[in-house]
């Protein structure tokens, strides 16, 4: 008897020291025993609840099923309470005739963790939600529908995108800067039905020993510098998607050649490794530069230019689509009125004959940042000339002098011919040099102290850098 007092005494004091709830109840349902962490997990006094019938305080106790089937239960997520959500497990006891005597519980709290686990459910279902809301507007803002044009070359570009947009065909999209390649890149992957994501790389704007990395990724500690734990390259990032490789005209050589053998087997190596790397990407490139003369002067591989040119897309300037200016200028005007807050109640009509009279060397993208600034600069959601920048201004109000300098059949004065065809020329060299006295010589084909004489002599001087 007294080893049994001292066993049970032993055994009393390391069970309230166990992180586990444990509770012991005889082949009758009551509560025999109940240790500290029980107490603590369940607010309940061992006063309380020792002598009575453990349904009393848990309806949902599993004890019921261990005392109907007389087996053990492990490792069971089970809300015993509502609000408690515990991992719990059920041990019957027998005695030496094979008969049960007790049930021992051991219960550990997991609230927290399921608690934590719902919420990560709920965030990654409004995650889900909030990027399936995202691909849905980058879908409406980068689809061919999108596209304001009445231009011919710019609605065959558009036909011609549509139909290659479901192959698997690598793409060539070439035009000036701001011509809006990567909007025809992203509608023409927006279109293609494929699975993965749009990743775009500006091949001008990384450094030549970090593209390599960039582009395939690194393993950690592949070199100095590198992330712990290493980097998904693009084309990982890109896998099942497409892969929109900007200005690709400054990819240096050295890298032209690693591109060309990924482009032939779809394998990729991470540096500092030596597992290679299954990929279906779909390749769409851009440049502004005139690769088949790049390839002339050996600067572009053409087995390279040829893999990657099977469809190519050249998209115009704006000076060639003056019939789309002025659809474009409403389109912007309303997207800055809306995200810069600003009412916008009139323009000024001249606004669009200075917009179709000015030649946009920065294209789409120029039209567009002149429109926000003349949007923010609006008084009382009016437009104004005055808004417009002066380089824009000053061409406009020459041409419409070089105009009024026409050639009248009537006018026999010899002098005054010549005149005005000299400053006609002289404006026009201007003009296409900006300013530039030297190119302007150059292409008129004067000395310098010749053109400096003649811009003194007419009063040209304003057309000086």
């Amino acid at each position: 008897m007294t080893i049994k007092l001292e066993f049970y005494d032993i055994t009393e004091e390391a069970f309230d020291n166990l992180f586990e709830a444990i509770c012991i109840c005889d082949s009758e349902g009551k509560v025999i025993y109940w240790n500290k962490s029980s107490e603590k997990l369940y607010n309940i006094k061992k006063e309380d609840i020792i002598g009575t019938v453990i349904d009393d305080s848990f309806p949902n106790a599993l004890m019921k099923q261990v005392f109907h089937e007389k087996k053990p239960i492990k490792n069971i997520i089970h809300q015993p309470v509502e609000g408690k959500s515990v991992v719990v497990s059920a041990i019957p006891i027998f005695n030496s005739q094979n008969k049960m005597t007790a049930i021992i519980t051991t219960d550990r709290d997991i609230t927290e963790v399921v608690n934590l686990s719902e919420m990560l459910k709920k965030e990654k279902e409004k995650s889900k939600f909030y990027e399936s809301q995202y691909k849905e507007q980058i879908a409406k803002q980068y689809s061919f529908s999108n596209i304001i044009t009445k231009n011919k070359k710019i609605i065959e570009a558009v036909t011609l995108s549509e139909r290659v947009s479901p192959s698997k065909a690598n793409i060539m999209i070439t035009g000036e800067s701001g011509t809006g390649k990567d909007v025809f890149a992203r509608a023409i992957h927006g279109a293609s039905g494929r699975q993965g994501r749009f990743v775009a790389v500006n091949c001008s704007a990384i450094p030549d020993e970090l593209l390599e990395s960039e582009l395939f990724g690194y393993e950690s500690g592949a070199f100095t510098g590198a992330s712990k734990g290493g980097k998904q390259g693009k084309f990982e990032l890109a896998d099942k998607g497409t892969l929109f490789l900007d200005e690709i005209g400054d990819m240096p050589m050295r890298m032209q050649s690693k591109l060309l053998r990924v482009l032939q087997d779809g394998i990729v190596t991470k540096l500092g490794s030596e597992k290679s790397i299954e990929t279906d990407v779909r390749i769409i490139a851009a440049t502004n530069k005139n690769l088949r003369e790049e390839i002339d002067n050996d600067k572009f591989r053409k087995d390279l230019f040829y893999r990657l040119a099977v469809v190519s897309i050249d998209l115009p300037p704006l000076r060639e689509r003056k019939e789309d200016i002025r659809e474009l200028t409403k389109f912007f005007i309303k997207e800055f009125s809306k995200n810069e807050n600003i009412q916008i109640n009139g323009i000024d009509e001249e606004i669009y004959n200075i917009f179709e009279n000015y030649s946009w060397e920065g294209n789409i993208r120029e039209l567009k940042n002149v429109i926000q600034r003349i949007v923010i600069l609006s008084n009382d959601g009016k437009l104004r000339v005055e808004n417009i920048p002066s380089y824009i201004t000053k061409n406009y109000v020459v041409k419409n002098e070089i105009k009024e300098m026409s050639y009248d059949s009537d006018n026999h004065d010899f002098n005054e011919i010549i005149r005005n065809i000299e400053i006609k020329l002289i404006t026009d060299a201007m003009i296409k040099s900006k300013g530039n006295k030297s190119e302007a010589a150059k292409y008129l084909n004067v000395n310098r102290s010749t053109l400096y004489y003649k811009l003194g002599l007419y009063n040209l001087k304003h057309l000086e850098q």
